[in-house]
Protein backbone atom coordinates (compact mmCIF):
# COMPACT_ATOMS: atom_id res chain seq x y z
CA UNK A 1 0.00 0.00 0.00
CA UNK A 2 1.31 3.40 -0.68
CA UNK A 3 0.70 6.06 2.29
CA UNK A 4 -0.64 10.11 1.58
CA UNK A 5 -0.68 11.85 4.69
CA UNK A 6 -1.40 15.21 4.77
CA UNK A 7 -2.34 16.39 8.51
CA UNK A 8 -5.01 19.36 8.81
CA UNK A 9 -5.32 18.63 12.73
CA UNK A 10 -4.42 16.64 15.49
CA UNK A 11 -6.91 13.86 14.24
CA UNK A 12 -3.76 12.82 11.53
CA UNK A 13 -5.74 11.11 9.01
CA UNK A 14 -4.05 9.58 6.33
CA UNK A 15 -4.78 6.98 3.37
CA UNK A 16 -3.99 4.42 2.19
CA UNK A 17 -3.49 3.14 -1.54
CA UNK A 18 -3.10 0.12 -3.20
CA UNK A 19 0.16 0.49 -5.31
CA UNK A 20 -1.32 -0.59 -8.60
CA UNK A 21 -3.12 2.57 -8.82
CA UNK A 22 -2.40 5.02 -10.64
CA UNK A 23 -1.23 7.64 -8.59
CA UNK A 24 -4.16 10.02 -7.33
CA UNK A 25 -4.38 13.92 -7.77
CA UNK A 26 -4.95 15.44 -5.10
CA UNK A 27 -6.56 18.83 -4.00
CA UNK A 28 -7.69 20.74 -1.04
CA UNK A 29 -11.21 21.71 -0.30
CA UNK A 30 -12.58 24.52 1.96
CA UNK A 31 -15.14 23.68 4.35
CA UNK A 32 -15.45 26.47 6.69
CA UNK A 33 -12.28 27.25 8.31
CA UNK A 34 -11.02 24.16 7.30
CA UNK A 35 -9.61 22.72 4.43
CA UNK A 36 -10.19 18.97 3.58
CA UNK A 37 -7.74 16.91 1.08
CA UNK A 38 -9.88 15.29 -2.16
CA UNK A 39 -8.44 12.69 -4.28
CA UNK A 40 -9.28 11.57 -7.78
CA UNK A 41 -8.37 8.01 -8.11
CA UNK A 42 -7.86 6.59 -11.62
CA UNK A 43 -9.12 3.34 -11.49
CA UNK A 44 -11.48 1.12 -9.16
CA UNK A 45 -8.85 0.70 -6.49
CA UNK A 46 -9.80 0.88 -2.76
CA UNK A 47 -9.20 3.29 -0.30
CA UNK A 48 -8.51 2.80 3.21
CA UNK A 49 -8.20 5.91 5.89
CA UNK A 50 -6.20 5.79 9.49
CA UNK A 51 -6.49 8.27 11.64
CA UNK A 52 -3.42 8.11 13.57
CA UNK A 53 -4.13 11.43 16.04
CA UNK A 54 -6.92 8.68 17.05
CA UNK A 55 -5.93 6.47 20.15
CA UNK A 56 -6.59 4.61 22.83
CA UNK A 57 -6.40 7.31 25.19
CA UNK A 58 -8.76 10.14 23.18
CA UNK A 59 -10.88 7.76 20.69
CA UNK A 60 -14.04 7.99 22.82
CA UNK A 61 -14.02 12.22 21.77
CA UNK A 62 -14.35 11.07 18.44
CA UNK A 63 -16.67 10.60 15.81
CA UNK A 64 -16.96 9.94 12.11
CA UNK A 65 -19.50 9.86 9.51
CA UNK A 66 -19.65 8.74 5.52
CA UNK A 67 -21.25 10.54 2.92
CA UNK A 68 -21.67 9.95 -0.81
CA UNK A 69 -21.85 12.49 -3.30
CA UNK A 70 -22.38 15.35 -1.15
CA UNK A 71 -25.91 14.04 -1.08
CA UNK A 72 -26.68 10.95 0.96
CA UNK A 73 -25.59 10.14 4.65
CA UNK A 74 -23.89 5.94 3.83
CA UNK A 75 -22.79 6.07 7.46
CA UNK A 76 -24.55 8.00 9.95
CA UNK A 77 -22.36 9.46 12.78
CA UNK A 78 -20.74 6.85 15.26
CA UNK A 79 -18.66 6.85 17.88
CA UNK A 80 -15.04 5.50 17.17
CA UNK A 81 -14.62 2.19 19.20
CA UNK A 82 -11.90 0.06 20.28
CA UNK A 83 -12.62 -2.17 17.21
CA UNK A 84 -11.51 0.43 15.46
CA UNK A 85 -7.85 0.60 16.72
CA UNK A 86 -5.38 -1.34 14.76
CA UNK A 87 -1.29 -1.47 15.35
CA UNK A 88 0.52 -1.61 12.25
CA UNK A 89 2.73 -0.04 9.85
CA UNK A 90 5.58 0.69 12.51
CA UNK A 91 3.32 2.41 14.44
CA UNK A 92 4.34 2.83 18.08
CA UNK A 93 0.94 2.94 19.54
CA UNK A 94 -2.64 1.68 17.86
CA UNK A 95 -4.40 4.57 15.70
CA UNK A 96 -7.77 4.59 14.23
CA UNK A 97 -8.81 2.10 11.42
CA UNK A 98 -11.76 4.60 9.86
CA UNK A 99 -12.65 1.92 6.84
CA UNK A 100 -11.89 1.17 3.39
CA UNK A 101 -13.98 2.64 1.16
CA UNK A 102 -14.53 2.25 -2.86
CA UNK A 103 -17.15 3.46 -5.11
CA UNK A 104 -16.52 3.72 -8.89
CA UNK A 105 -18.39 6.71 -10.81
CA UNK A 106 -19.00 8.04 -6.96
CA UNK A 107 -17.45 11.00 -4.55
CA UNK A 108 -17.31 9.67 -0.91
CA UNK A 109 -16.80 12.18 1.78
CA UNK A 110 -15.26 10.28 5.28
CA UNK A 111 -15.31 13.25 8.00
CA UNK A 112 -14.39 12.87 11.56
CA UNK A 113 -15.05 15.47 14.49
CA UNK A 114 -14.35 15.58 18.03
CA UNK A 115 -17.21 15.34 20.27
CA UNK A 116 -15.68 18.38 22.74
CA UNK A 117 -14.80 20.66 20.58
CA UNK A 118 -16.17 21.15 17.30
CA UNK A 119 -12.92 22.89 15.53
CA UNK A 120 -11.15 19.86 15.71
CA UNK A 121 -12.40 18.40 13.01
CA UNK A 122 -10.88 16.82 9.50
CA UNK A 123 -12.09 15.03 6.49
CA UNK A 124 -11.00 13.07 3.16
CA UNK A 125 -12.86 13.09 -0.05
CA UNK A 126 -12.10 10.38 -2.53
CA UNK A 127 -13.52 10.69 -6.16
CA UNK A 128 -13.70 7.85 -8.58
CA UNK A 129 -15.21 9.54 -11.61
CA UNK A 130 -13.97 9.43 -15.63
CA UNK A 131 -15.90 11.94 -16.37
CA UNK A 132 -14.63 15.57 -15.14
CA UNK A 133 -15.86 17.57 -18.29
CA UNK A 134 -16.67 21.32 -16.81
CA UNK A 135 -20.54 21.98 -16.65
CA UNK A 136 -21.77 25.71 -16.76
CA UNK A 137 -25.09 26.29 -15.31
CA UNK A 138 -25.47 30.11 -16.71
CA UNK A 139 -23.22 33.08 -18.44
CA UNK A 140 -23.95 36.15 -17.00
CA UNK A 141 -23.36 39.09 -18.94
CA UNK A 142 -22.03 42.29 -17.66
CA UNK A 143 -22.37 45.59 -19.41
CA UNK A 144 -22.11 49.05 -18.86
CA UNK A 145 -26.14 49.75 -18.33
CA UNK A 146 -27.28 45.95 -16.88
CA UNK A 147 -26.82 42.64 -16.62
CA UNK A 148 -28.80 39.85 -18.45
CA UNK A 149 -28.24 35.74 -18.74
CA UNK A 150 -26.80 34.73 -22.08
CA UNK A 151 -28.01 31.78 -21.59
CA UNK A 152 -31.83 32.82 -22.21
CA UNK A 153 -33.21 33.53 -26.21
CA UNK A 154 -35.35 36.67 -25.03
CA UNK A 155 -32.86 38.27 -22.46
CA UNK A 156 -29.64 38.03 -24.47
CA UNK A 157 -30.17 40.93 -27.26
CA UNK A 158 -29.73 38.53 -30.04
CA UNK A 159 -26.14 38.07 -29.27
CA UNK A 160 -26.59 34.35 -29.67
CA UNK A 161 -29.25 32.38 -30.89
CA UNK A 162 -27.81 28.77 -31.28
CA UNK A 163 -26.87 26.65 -28.12
CA UNK A 164 -24.83 23.37 -28.41
CA UNK A 165 -27.96 20.74 -27.14
CA UNK A 166 -25.14 19.05 -24.61
CA UNK A 167 -22.81 21.46 -23.18
CA UNK A 168 -25.37 24.46 -23.15
CA UNK A 169 -22.66 26.68 -24.90
CA UNK A 170 -23.51 29.48 -27.71
CA UNK A 171 -22.55 28.92 -31.00
CA UNK A 172 -22.50 31.87 -32.84
CA UNK A 173 -21.90 34.63 -29.94
CA UNK A 174 -20.87 37.70 -31.29
CA UNK A 175 -20.44 41.19 -29.96
CA UNK A 176 -19.70 44.56 -30.84
CA UNK A 177 -16.26 45.54 -29.35
CA UNK A 178 -16.48 47.43 -25.51
CA UNK A 179 -20.20 46.25 -25.45
CA UNK A 180 -19.59 43.57 -22.42
CA UNK A 181 -17.48 44.08 -19.93
CA UNK A 182 -17.30 40.77 -18.48
CA UNK A 183 -18.64 36.76 -18.29
CA UNK A 184 -19.11 35.16 -15.31
CA UNK A 185 -19.60 31.44 -15.98
CA UNK A 186 -20.89 29.66 -12.47
CA UNK A 187 -19.98 26.12 -12.52
CA UNK A 188 -22.06 23.14 -11.11
CA UNK A 189 -20.04 21.88 -8.30
CA UNK A 190 -16.32 20.72 -8.64
CA UNK A 191 -14.58 21.51 -5.12
CA UNK A 192 -12.25 18.12 -6.04
CA UNK A 193 -11.34 19.21 -9.32
CA UNK A 194 -9.47 22.73 -10.05
CA UNK A 195 -9.84 24.05 -13.59
CA UNK A 196 -7.46 25.88 -15.92
CA UNK A 197 -8.38 28.56 -18.64
CA UNK A 198 -6.62 28.76 -21.81
CA UNK A 199 -7.87 31.63 -24.77
CA UNK A 200 -6.76 31.52 -28.20
CA UNK A 201 -7.53 34.20 -30.73
CA UNK A 202 -7.37 35.23 -33.88
CA UNK A 203 -7.34 39.32 -34.57
CA UNK A 204 -5.60 41.24 -37.45
CA UNK A 205 -2.22 41.65 -34.88
CA UNK A 206 -2.32 38.44 -32.90
CA UNK A 207 -2.87 34.84 -33.59
CA UNK A 208 -1.84 32.95 -30.46
CA UNK A 209 -3.10 30.65 -27.44
CA UNK A 210 -1.79 30.70 -23.97
CA UNK A 211 -3.05 29.82 -20.48
CA UNK A 212 -4.70 33.00 -18.60
CA UNK A 213 -5.73 31.21 -15.40
CA UNK A 214 -4.82 27.92 -12.79
CA UNK A 215 -6.62 25.93 -10.10
CA UNK A 216 -9.90 27.71 -9.96
CA UNK A 217 -11.84 25.42 -7.50
CA UNK A 218 -14.62 28.41 -7.50
CA UNK A 219 -18.19 28.48 -8.01
CA UNK A 220 -18.66 30.82 -10.67
CA UNK A 221 -15.37 32.73 -12.93
CA UNK A 222 -15.14 36.50 -14.30
CA UNK A 223 -13.36 36.18 -17.93
CA UNK A 224 -13.27 39.79 -18.17
CA UNK A 225 -13.21 42.52 -21.70
CA UNK A 226 -9.35 42.70 -20.69
CA UNK A 227 -8.73 39.23 -22.77
CA UNK A 228 -10.81 40.57 -25.93
CA UNK A 229 -9.93 43.80 -26.67
CA UNK A 230 -10.17 43.92 -30.52
CA UNK A 231 -11.86 42.69 -33.04
CA UNK A 232 -11.59 38.81 -34.03
CA UNK A 233 -12.74 35.30 -33.45
CA UNK A 234 -11.64 33.73 -29.51
CA UNK A 235 -12.24 30.80 -28.09
CA UNK A 236 -11.97 30.10 -24.06
CA UNK A 237 -11.13 26.40 -22.84
CA UNK A 238 -11.99 25.69 -19.63
CA UNK A 239 -10.40 22.32 -18.64
CA UNK A 240 -10.15 20.39 -15.40
CA UNK A 241 -6.27 20.13 -14.38
CA UNK A 242 -5.21 16.85 -14.69
CA UNK A 243 -8.29 15.20 -15.94
CA UNK A 244 -6.90 14.76 -19.55
CA UNK A 245 -4.41 12.49 -18.53
CA UNK A 246 -6.49 9.95 -16.32
CA UNK A 247 -8.60 9.60 -19.69
CA UNK A 248 -7.98 8.98 -23.64
CA UNK A 249 -10.80 11.60 -24.65
CA UNK A 250 -11.40 15.43 -24.46
CA UNK A 251 -12.85 16.85 -21.42
CA UNK A 252 -12.54 20.50 -22.20
CA UNK A 253 -15.13 23.11 -22.56
CA UNK A 254 -14.97 25.34 -24.99
CA UNK A 255 -16.45 28.80 -25.67
CA UNK A 256 -16.32 30.53 -29.19
CA UNK A 257 -17.10 33.71 -29.84
CA UNK A 258 -16.58 36.75 -32.20
CA UNK A 259 -16.16 40.43 -31.30
CA UNK A 260 -17.26 43.02 -34.14
CA UNK A 261 -16.04 46.22 -34.88
CA UNK A 262 -17.26 48.92 -33.34
CA UNK A 263 -20.64 50.41 -35.02
CA UNK A 264 -19.72 53.41 -37.70
CA UNK A 265 -19.08 56.95 -35.93
CA UNK A 266 -22.24 59.32 -36.06
CA UNK A 267 -21.57 62.18 -38.52
CA UNK A 268 -20.07 65.34 -36.63
CA UNK A 269 -21.45 68.68 -36.76
CA UNK A 270 -19.72 71.74 -36.10
CA UNK A 271 -20.89 74.09 -32.65
CA UNK A 272 -22.84 76.06 -34.57
CA UNK A 273 -25.24 73.68 -36.25
CA UNK A 274 -25.56 71.83 -33.14
CA UNK A 275 -26.50 75.39 -31.81
CA UNK A 276 -29.02 75.91 -34.28
CA UNK A 277 -31.00 72.55 -34.33
CA UNK A 278 -30.90 72.92 -30.50
CA UNK A 279 -31.92 76.52 -30.58
CA UNK A 280 -34.75 75.07 -32.69
CA UNK A 281 -35.58 71.70 -31.02
CA UNK A 282 -36.19 73.57 -27.52
CA UNK A 283 -38.28 76.59 -29.33
CA UNK A 284 -40.32 74.01 -30.96
CA UNK A 285 -40.79 72.25 -27.15
CA UNK A 286 -41.40 75.56 -25.94
CA UNK A 287 -44.26 75.91 -28.56
CA UNK A 288 -45.81 72.70 -27.69
CA UNK A 289 -45.92 73.30 -23.98
CA UNK A 290 -47.13 76.54 -24.21
CA UNK A 291 -50.25 75.61 -26.08
CA UNK A 292 -50.81 72.31 -23.58
CA UNK A 293 -50.18 74.62 -21.24
CA UNK A 294 -53.08 76.93 -22.00
CA UNK A 295 -55.51 73.82 -23.45
CA UNK A 296 -55.38 72.55 -19.81
CA UNK A 297 -55.49 75.28 -17.78
CA UNK A 298 -58.71 76.16 -19.48
CA UNK A 299 -59.81 72.20 -18.83
CA UNK A 300 -59.24 72.99 -15.62
CA UNK A 301 -61.81 76.25 -14.84
CA UNK A 302 -64.02 74.63 -16.84
CA UNK A 303 -64.02 71.79 -14.40
CA UNK A 304 -63.74 73.93 -11.59
CA UNK A 305 -66.50 76.18 -12.57
CA UNK A 306 -69.01 73.19 -13.53
CA UNK A 307 -68.16 72.04 -9.57
CA UNK A 308 -68.69 75.37 -8.27
CA UNK A 309 -72.12 74.85 -10.27
CA UNK A 310 -72.59 71.68 -8.60
CA UNK A 311 -71.98 72.65 -5.04
CA UNK A 312 -74.43 75.54 -5.37
CA UNK A 313 -77.13 73.41 -6.61
CA UNK A 314 -76.45 70.57 -3.60
CA UNK A 315 -76.66 73.97 -1.29
CA UNK A 316 -79.55 74.98 -2.38
CA UNK A 317 -81.62 71.53 -2.01
CA UNK A 318 -80.49 71.21 1.07
CA UNK A 319 -81.56 74.23 2.09
CA UNK A 320 -84.91 73.27 0.27
CA UNK A 321 -84.78 69.99 2.51
CA UNK A 322 -84.22 71.78 6.13
CA UNK A 323 -87.04 73.87 6.15
CA UNK A 324 -89.21 71.07 4.32
CA UNK A 325 -88.68 69.51 7.31
CA UNK A 326 -89.20 71.75 9.64
CA UNK A 327 -92.71 72.64 8.24
CA UNK A 328 -93.88 69.05 8.17
CA UNK A 329 -92.78 68.85 11.94
CA UNK A 330 -94.33 71.99 13.07
CA UNK A 331 -98.25 70.93 11.24
CA UNK A 332 -97.68 67.24 13.05
CA UNK A 333 -97.76 70.04 16.12
CA UNK A 334 -100.49 71.51 15.01
CA UNK A 335 -102.74 68.93 14.41
CA UNK A 336 -102.61 67.56 17.96
CA UNK A 337 -103.38 71.36 19.34
CA UNK A 338 -106.72 70.95 17.22
CA UNK A 339 -107.08 67.70 18.69
CA UNK A 340 -107.04 69.07 22.27
CA UNK A 341 -104.03 66.82 22.84
CA UNK A 342 -102.32 69.07 24.86
CA UNK A 343 -99.80 66.90 26.94
CA UNK A 344 -99.00 65.06 23.25
CA UNK A 345 -98.32 68.17 22.01
CA UNK A 346 -96.33 69.56 24.38
CA UNK A 347 -94.26 65.91 24.46
CA UNK A 348 -93.98 66.15 20.82
CA UNK A 349 -92.72 69.87 21.09
CA UNK A 350 -90.35 68.64 23.46
CA UNK A 351 -88.99 66.28 21.07
CA UNK A 352 -89.09 68.58 18.21
CA UNK A 353 -86.39 71.17 19.83
CA UNK A 354 -84.11 68.59 20.73
CA UNK A 355 -84.19 67.43 16.85
CA UNK A 356 -84.09 71.23 15.88
CA UNK A 357 -81.32 71.69 17.44
CA UNK A 358 -79.60 68.46 16.33
CA UNK A 359 -80.29 69.60 12.62
CA UNK A 360 -79.31 73.47 13.36
CA UNK A 361 -75.90 71.64 15.21
CA UNK A 362 -75.26 69.90 11.53
CA UNK A 363 -75.81 73.29 10.33
CA UNK A 364 -74.85 73.67 6.45
CA UNK A 365 -72.25 70.63 6.35
CA UNK A 366 -72.57 68.53 3.30
CA UNK A 367 -71.40 66.06 5.31
CA UNK A 368 -72.13 64.62 8.95
CA UNK A 369 -71.11 61.38 10.87
CA UNK A 370 -73.36 58.45 10.84
CA UNK A 371 -73.41 58.64 14.28
CA UNK A 372 -74.70 62.18 14.26
CA UNK A 373 -77.19 61.09 11.09
CA UNK A 374 -78.54 58.26 12.97
CA UNK A 375 -79.38 60.50 16.04
CA UNK A 376 -81.31 63.07 14.14
CA UNK A 377 -83.49 60.17 12.68
CA UNK A 378 -83.84 58.36 15.66
CA UNK A 379 -84.89 61.66 17.37
CA UNK A 380 -87.44 62.31 14.19
CA UNK A 381 -88.40 58.58 14.49
CA UNK A 382 -89.18 58.93 18.47
CA UNK A 383 -91.30 62.35 17.81
CA UNK A 384 -93.14 60.61 15.25
CA UNK A 385 -93.73 57.89 17.34
CA UNK A 386 -95.67 59.88 20.10
CA UNK A 387 -98.52 60.99 17.21
CA UNK A 388 -98.64 57.75 15.48
CA UNK A 389 -97.97 54.91 18.05
CA UNK A 390 -95.66 52.66 15.11
CA UNK A 391 -92.73 50.10 16.34
CA UNK A 392 -89.35 51.16 14.62
CA UNK A 393 -86.20 49.53 15.34
CA UNK A 394 -82.19 51.05 14.42
CA UNK A 395 -79.90 48.17 13.05
CA UNK A 396 -76.48 48.76 12.71
CA UNK A 397 -73.53 46.79 11.67
CA UNK A 398 -70.43 46.14 14.85
CA UNK A 399 -68.24 46.32 12.29
CA UNK A 400 -68.97 50.07 11.12
CA UNK A 401 -67.09 52.84 12.82
CA UNK A 402 -70.19 55.39 13.60
CA UNK A 403 -68.46 57.88 14.40
CA UNK A 404 -65.57 58.15 11.93
CA UNK A 405 -67.67 56.93 9.08
CA UNK A 406 -69.21 60.22 6.79
CA UNK A 407 -72.25 60.46 4.63
CA UNK A 408 -74.48 63.47 3.38
CA UNK A 409 -76.14 65.25 5.63
CA UNK A 410 -80.23 64.77 5.95
CA UNK A 411 -79.95 62.00 3.29
CA UNK A 412 -81.85 59.46 4.63
CA UNK A 413 -84.81 61.84 6.31
CA UNK A 414 -87.22 62.01 3.21
CA UNK A 415 -87.25 57.92 2.91
CA UNK A 416 -88.24 57.76 7.12
CA UNK A 417 -90.35 60.60 6.87
CA UNK A 418 -92.24 58.76 3.70
CA UNK A 419 -92.23 55.82 5.54
CA UNK A 420 -93.97 56.80 8.23
CA UNK A 421 -96.57 59.52 6.57
CA UNK A 422 -97.41 57.45 3.94
CA UNK A 423 -96.82 54.00 5.08
CA UNK A 424 -97.14 53.18 8.86
CA UNK A 425 -99.19 56.21 9.99
CA UNK A 426 -102.66 54.18 9.53
CA UNK A 427 -101.48 51.43 11.12
CA UNK A 428 -101.05 52.43 14.92
CA UNK A 429 -98.94 49.59 16.60
CA UNK A 430 -98.63 47.16 13.94
CA UNK A 431 -96.91 49.33 11.83
CA UNK A 432 -93.11 49.06 11.88
CA UNK A 433 -90.13 50.21 10.28
CA UNK A 434 -86.69 49.12 10.29
CA UNK A 435 -83.93 50.81 9.52
CA UNK A 436 -80.66 48.86 8.68
CA UNK A 437 -76.53 49.85 8.28
CA UNK A 438 -74.18 47.30 7.07
CA UNK A 439 -71.31 47.19 5.28
CA UNK A 440 -70.71 44.79 2.08
CA UNK A 441 -67.46 44.28 0.14
CA UNK A 442 -66.24 48.36 1.23
CA UNK A 443 -69.87 49.69 -0.08
CA UNK A 444 -72.18 51.23 2.76
CA UNK A 445 -76.17 50.05 2.56
CA UNK A 446 -78.39 51.82 4.17
CA UNK A 447 -82.28 50.29 3.53
CA UNK A 448 -85.81 51.67 5.08
CA UNK A 449 -87.86 48.86 5.31
CA UNK A 450 -91.76 49.33 5.74
CA UNK A 451 -94.83 47.55 6.10
CA UNK A 452 -97.19 50.27 5.38
CA UNK A 453 -99.36 49.30 2.03
CA UNK A 454 -96.88 50.39 -0.71
CA UNK A 455 -97.13 52.08 -3.86
CA UNK A 456 -95.26 52.93 -7.22
CA UNK A 457 -92.45 55.18 -7.53
CA UNK A 458 -94.09 57.47 -9.59
CA UNK A 459 -96.64 57.88 -7.64
CA UNK A 460 -93.86 58.36 -4.39
CA UNK A 461 -91.44 60.94 -6.41
CA UNK A 462 -94.95 63.16 -7.46
CA UNK A 463 -96.84 62.62 -3.48
CA UNK A 464 -93.32 63.24 -1.85
CA UNK A 465 -91.13 66.57 -2.47
CA UNK A 466 -88.69 65.01 0.20
CA UNK A 467 -87.78 62.16 -2.01
CA UNK A 468 -88.13 64.18 -5.47
CA UNK A 469 -85.51 66.44 -3.57
CA UNK A 470 -82.99 63.72 -2.10
CA UNK A 471 -83.43 62.36 -6.11
CA UNK A 472 -81.85 65.37 -7.64
CA UNK A 473 -79.20 65.62 -4.75
CA UNK A 474 -78.16 62.07 -5.43
CA UNK A 475 -77.92 63.11 -9.40
CA UNK A 476 -75.33 66.04 -8.27
CA UNK A 477 -73.05 63.67 -6.07
CA UNK A 478 -73.36 61.06 -8.78
CA UNK A 479 -71.81 63.96 -10.94
CA UNK A 480 -68.98 65.39 -8.13
CA UNK A 481 -68.57 61.39 -7.09
CA UNK A 482 -67.91 58.90 -10.30
CA UNK A 483 -71.75 57.27 -9.66
CA UNK A 484 -71.19 56.10 -6.11
CA UNK A 485 -74.57 56.65 -5.10
CA UNK A 486 -77.40 54.06 -6.02
CA UNK A 487 -80.85 54.45 -5.12
CA UNK A 488 -83.58 51.31 -5.39
CA UNK A 489 -86.94 51.49 -4.41
CA UNK A 490 -89.35 48.11 -4.05
CA UNK A 491 -92.45 48.59 -3.46
CA UNK A 492 -95.48 46.27 -3.30
CA UNK A 493 -99.05 45.51 -2.29
CA UNK A 494 -97.62 45.13 1.31
CA UNK A 495 -94.35 47.30 2.61
CA UNK A 496 -92.21 49.80 0.98
CA UNK A 497 -88.14 48.67 0.76
CA UNK A 498 -85.87 51.53 0.01
CA UNK A 499 -81.81 50.81 -0.41
CA UNK A 500 -79.57 53.24 -1.11
CA UNK A 501 -75.63 52.18 -1.84
CA UNK A 502 -72.96 54.21 -1.34
CA UNK A 503 -70.15 52.59 -3.42
CA UNK A 504 -66.20 52.02 -2.56
CA UNK A 505 -67.36 54.50 0.76
CA UNK A 506 -64.56 52.26 2.80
Amino acid sequence: MNKDIKFHSPIMLGVLINPKATFPHTSDVKSYTKDYTSYIIADSSDVKIIAAGINPDNYKDYKYHVVLNDSMEIMPWSSVSVSNLEKRYGAEKPFANLGTYNSPGNQILVEVINKNDYSIRDGIIFDWRVDFTPEVTQIVVSTDRNYFNLNFNELNRGYVTRFDSISGMPLDLSFPLDSINNFRFYFKNHETVPYRMFLKKETNSDTSSSEIDYWILGDYYDFASKHFQEPGKYELTIQAINANSLTERDQSLHFKFEVLPPPAKAKSYSLFQLFYFGGGIILLFGILFLVYFINNKRKRNKIKQQKQMIDLKLKSIQAQLNPHFMFNALSSIQNLMNKNEVDEANLFLGRFSKLTRQVLDAGDEEMISLEDELAILQEYLYMEQLRFNFDFQIKTDDMINKANTEVPAMLLHPFIENAVKHGVSALGKEGKIDLVITESNSNLVMQVIDNGKGFSEELISTRSMGIRLVKERINLLNQLNDQQFELKIESGSVGTKIVLTLKNWF
